[in-house]
């Protein structure tokens, strides 16, 4: 492989590409994306194929490309070119035996493992799911339902699955309800049934049997992906999915993961997972969501383990008269309760998470995250993400080294088992550091953090600022005199603001100015809360003014 830095300058290694394919293949990544050009190419996802002199054989699959897309740019109606376009490029193909995409990663040198039908369901989901892969990477957001069908392996699939006993389990569960009159078979069949089951997580989506298939081919994910060799991890994860589907269809309580997508953080180069307590955070793949608004980058997924099950398990009513729509069964109570327990669980989760970020931070920059995406990873109808639309564009991120590795897992158990009376100094530094875009509101978001961590009704401010000094400068009498000095003049400005008597661009209050001292808050409060955190018994104190008590003076 020849990349640009093999060449003395760029005029040759153009020439070297080879203008026309070089024109094409940019056409082609403006119309279908990088992902599926690097996977029908089977491209090293490092270089990528801008980057490499090609070789004659993704020279050859390029160009083919090309003119199938031009044939398909002269269908005029945008719905029909779009289906047309997934049916051509990832459809399945009688003369290949496979998709075209499939056979054109194989033609160049991509792995497609040989698989053996040993007539099980396992075996049958496998070829199917690594066959459509190529389809599942083409932004045409088209449903799998325009290929699956005409896919052989759909049909042999579908056969080996109608009599899998676990699988169909939940199904024949709520049909066992049924009144006799009700014998439609287009209602009373597993296979044709509509049943509507509310999650753990508080989701409650139609189920289907048949639309099982494409959900266990499109929900496969990997935790680390190369495009060269994806097919065989595509293909596993598939079957992991079945496996589950078949646990919790017949009533158990399953572990999947939810999927939470992470900006502004990315893993350093050859650091491909950071293995945490029931988490995992690695490189985002192209099988994870995207950003609907193109700009913000999902670097980081972190896959946290998640108990599942479903709770409540129903026929969907039909569509009645005076509405239009299906009867809604009212929650239970006790359904309610373990949504909501569910729910809070992976909030508090999550500010632990990013607050652990931060005191893992370095000393000259904050390890500040945003949570662009979470969805819990059902096995039986798959993981949508929603996301918003008005996430900031981040053109950077900070890079977690093996050492803020080893920070996290420092700091990320102590954080879970911190007490709750220090929780709401937690979330004032979170939306101090990561969350306030007003400086001001930032400064002050920092001190109330102080304060909940040694504050008291009378002398509130000498409290405060003498527990920290002490606790940041144990020996040094010169540089605690300094520290108090400090934390004293960021706490008067942080007063003089909430009673109003000045505003930044003041003249006695530059932008700059406030801009710094809100700085050294954030960073002085996180500070102060490491050594709280050291010191269990700091932490474990109730009040904020016994545990100044206790830094001030012993006891």
């Amino acid at each position: 492989m020849r990349t640009q830095e093999d060449f003395e300058n760029w005029d040759s290694f153009v020439e070297e590409q080879g203008v026309e394919y070089r024109t094409q293949a940019h056409e082609l990544d403006r119309r279908y994306g990088s992902d599926f050009l690097h996977f029908v190419c089977a491209c090293d996802y490092e270089y990528g194929f801008h980057n490499v002199v090609p070789t004659e054989q993704q020279r050859t699959v390029v160009a083919e490309i090309y003119r199938r897309s031009e044939a398909l740019a002269e269908i005029a109606d945008h719905h029909e070119r779009r289906i047309a376009t997934a049916r051509e490029l990832g459809g399945y193909v009688d003369e290949l035996a496979s998709t075209r995409s499939t056979a054109w990663h194989r033609s160049c040198g991509g792995t497609v493992p040989d698989l053996i039908d040993d007539g099980s369901a396992e075996s049958a989901l496998q070829l199917l799911a690594g066959d459509l892969l190529g389809f599942r990477l083409l932004p045409t957001h088209t449903h799998i339902n325009a290929v699956l069908d005409s896919h052989p392996g759909y049909s042999v699939l579908a056969d080996r699955l109608a009599g899998d006993k676990s699988l169909v389990a939940i199904f024949e569960e709520a049909l066992a309800g049924l009144p006799e009159s009700d014998a439609d078979p287009f209602v009373s069949h597993p296979w044709h049934a509509t049943l509507l089951p509310l999650w753990s997580d508080g989701t409650s989506q139609t189920l289907q049997f048949h639309d099982l298939i494409g959900v266990f081919v499109t929900n496969a994910r990997v935790s680390k992906y190369a495009a060269n060799d994806c097919i065989g991890q595509v293909q596993a994860a598939a079957v992991a999915d079945l496996r589950l589907a078949r646990a919790l269809s017949a009533g158990e309580v399953v572990s999947v993961p939810t999927y939470v997508g992470l900006a502004g953080v990315r893993l350093s180069d050859g650091n491909d997972v950071i293995g945490l307590e029931g988490m995992r955070l690695r490189r985002s793949t192209p099988l994870d969501p995207g950003c609907l608004n193109a700009t913000t980058q999902v670097w980081t997924v972190l896959e946290v383990d998640t108990p599942f099950r479903h709770l409540r398990n129903d026929i969907q009513d039909s569509a009645t008269d005076e509405s239009g729509f299906p009867g809604f069964t009212p929650q239970r109570e006790e359904d309610t309760e373990v949504i909501m327990e569910s729910l809070r669980a992976q909030d508090d989760l999550m500010e632990r998470l990013r607050f652990a970020f931060l005191l893992s931070s370095g000393p000259d920059e904050e390890i500040v995250t945003t949570e662009v995406f979470r969805v819990v990873s059902n096995p039986m109808v798959g993981a949508s993400a929603g996301q918003p639309f008005d996430l900031p564009h981040n053109a950077s991120a900070v890079e977690l080294s093996e050492g803020v590795s080893e920070e996290l897992n420092t700091w990320l158990p102590r954080v879970k088992a911190m007490p709750d009376q220090l929780v709401l100094s937690m979330r004032r530094l979170l939306r101090a550091a990561a969350e306030r875009s007003d400086l001001v509101d930032s400064l002050i978001d920092a001190v109330v953090a102080w304060e909940g961590l040694f504050g008291a009704n009378p002398e509130i401010k000498f409290q405060v600022t003498g527990a920290v000094c002490v606790l940041l400068e144990k020996d040094d009498m010169d540089n605690r005199a300094e520290l108090k000095r400090k934390l004293g003049k960021i706490y008067d400005m942080r007063s003089s603001f909430v009673h109003g008597a000045v505003q930044v661009g003041d003249k006695k209050m530059a932008i700059d100015t406030v801009a710094h001292h809100a700085s050294q808050a954030v960073s002085l409060g996180l500070r102060a809360f490491k050594e709280v955190l050291l010191r269990p018994d700091l932490a474990e104190i109730q009040e904020s003014r016994l545990r100044a008590q206790k830094v001030l003076l012993g006891f």
